[in-house]
């Protein structure tokens, strides 16, 4: 679908007191761009970030619009509709705050049974104890991810709930499956793996 006829497809679909914050968001209005993501459907966001994506919208507003759907809730209105690589060029474009990490950095995501296939996808966390307890909550027989990634290239980094996210530029494909018992650091505390001082940087709004 064209951009414009996209465009128009997208604000019919919203609510009209919604119509105006779209079209200020997408003259630059960071605040705008807030508002509008929480008005919105939430059926629409995906399609309103790849929007966004598509129409070259400059930070930080098109920032504003990736943070509103990406998170465990919504991202997968995202993932859903688009191949890996659009979403990681989505994640790039709007050029989040990423800590100063000295690598190489070890990587982790649960799995279901033996399947390597989960190696290949976006998201991993520095935590082990986090990707253990999404593991367990997926499996009765946890298995884990684990792999060595260079911090120069991740993208985006969260960690809204101790999740320490990571999503890398390209596929993270040399990864290793290890049993859950076998997990080195399992009963570490959420927080190794983040800088000291993450907390009292600065960060995009």
């Amino acid at each position: 679908m064209r951009s414009g006829r996209y465009q128009r497809s997208v604000r019919q679909a919203l609510p009209e007191s919604a119509h105006a914050y779209l079209d200020r968001a997408f003259a630059g209005d960071a605040l705008a761009a807030r508002r509008l993501m929480l008005m919105a459907p939430r059926r629409l966001r995906g399609h309103i970030a790849f929007l966004a994506y598509q129409s070259k919208l400059v930070n930080p507003a098109y920032r504003e619009i990736l943070k509103a759907v990406w998170h465990p809730p919504t991202r997968h209105l995202l993932t859903g509709f688009w191949r890996p690589q659009v979403v990681r060029r989505m994640l790039a474009r709007a050029d989040f705050r990423i800590p100063e990490f000295s690598g190489p950095l070890t990587v982790y995501r649960g799995v279901h049974g033996s399947s390597r296939g989960a190696a290949a996808d976006l998201c991993w966390s520095l935590s082990p104890q986090f990707a253990l307890t999404a593991a367990e909550a997926a499996s009765a027989e946890p298995k884990i991810l684990r792999a060595s990634i260079d911090p120069a290239d991740i993208i985006y980094f969260g960690n809204r709930n101790g999740e320490q996210e990571i999503v890398c530029r390209r596929p993270t494909d040399a990864a290793t499956v290890i049993d859950a018992a076998n997990l080195v650091g399992k009963g570490a505390e959420i927080g190794v793996g983040v800088p000291a001082d993450y907390r009292t940087r600065s960060h995009h709004a």
